[in-house]
């Protein structure tokens, strides 16, 4: 029995379904057609960001079906878990050919994801300089650089200007944990952002405090944010970070991981590697005002700005 997920979003579980058996069979041929569509379930690339990052098809019941079947007759067997759909050079036919099985199998997509995924997969460019809060990095260089100051996308949205000012002593960018292996998949952006527990996959912004989040807007994600201890805004010593929405179908959050002079964010795509870089690659950072900050850099169809929040503690707890 095969499962397939749609691997698309950040903080909301993926959409899944579970492939009839016939859908087994053809999904097998096209395989064994071009085999080099499969790659690797675990994506270890930093340059996938957020939005459509291929499917991920698992075996999760061994059954007499038509793929375990089949399998049992090929000489060099598919893995049990694999990813389609992430080479950019070329349309992989069985990612394309899975997204159309959603909706027979129940799993509907919404317009707006099908139109992300009609785009395929685009990785962000190689980051040009440094990429990690460890990085040296030539502060001449940063401050004759013409880069776009800290401009927020949404009218009317209130925008710290100078929330650097409010600092923190909470840093901690642990992304090492949270990337390791046992723990990568197990993790969205709102554990991370939370620094909190890598073995919740899909913690929900107000589930801990008693009031999961109503609604995919910053209203109703904010609401959720506010019962598990969050406050609005920025202040000294404070845990700090930012939540964005792709409006009414998922969010997503950054985190302050450093102080200054450079002050750099964090964030975590879903179940994929935590980085500090944005889907055009720009390192997430700012230094004497210029840079890059969540508020003026590359989040796809993640274009409503919610705003900074803090809790004063190292961690947030989450669930």
């Amino acid at each position: 029995m095969l499962e397939v997920e749609l691997d698309i979003f950040s903080g909301m579980p993926n959409p899944t379904w579970i492939l009839s058996g016939e859908q087994e069979g053809a999904l097998y041929e096209l395989l064994s057609a071009e085999p080099s569509q499969i790659s690797r379930a675990a994506l270890s690339s930093k340059r996938a960001g957020l939005g459509y990052r291929g499917l991920i098809v698992r075996r999760i019941k061994t059954d007499d079906g038509v793929w375990d079947k089949a399998a049992a007759r090929r000489r060099a067997p598919f893995p049990h878990e694999f990813r389609v759909g992430i080479k950019p050079a070329k349309r992989d036919a069985a990612a394309d050919w899975l997204v159309q099985t959603a909706d027979r199998q129940g799993a509907r997509l919404v317009d707006e994801v099908r139109e992300v995924v009609s785009r395929g997969l685009a990785l962000a460019p190689a980051t040009r300089g440094p990429s990690e809060p460890t990085a040296t990095i030539d502060r001449k260089r940063v401050e004759a650089a013409e880069v776009p100051a800290d401009v927020p996308y949404k009218p009317g949205v209130e925008i710290h200007e100078t929330w650097w000012a409010c600092g923190s002593n909470y840093f901690n960018a642990n992304a090492d944990f949270f990337n390791d292996p046992a723990h990568v998949t197990r993790n969205n952006c709102y554990c991370f952002a939370s620094n909190h527990r890598p073995d919740i996959r899909y913690a929900l912004p107000g589930r801990r405090g008693g009031h999961p989040a109503t609604s995919i807007t910053c209203g109703g994600v904010i609401d959720g944010l506010r019962a598990d201890g969050w406050k609005d805004g920025c202040e000294p010593n404070a845990l700090t970070i930012v939540l964005v929405i792709w409006p009414n179908v998922d969010y997503h959050f950054y985190r302050l991981v450093t102080g200054g002079p450079f002050w750099w964010w964090g964030h975590k795509p879903g179940g994929t590697p935590a980085k500090y870089t944005d889907d055009c690659g720009h390192a997430i950072y700012q230094y004497q005002g210029k840079g890059y900050a969540p508020n003026n850099i590359c989040r796809g169809s993640y274009s409503d700005f919610c705003g900074y929040f803090y809790q004063n503690n190292w961690t947030a707890f989450v669930a």
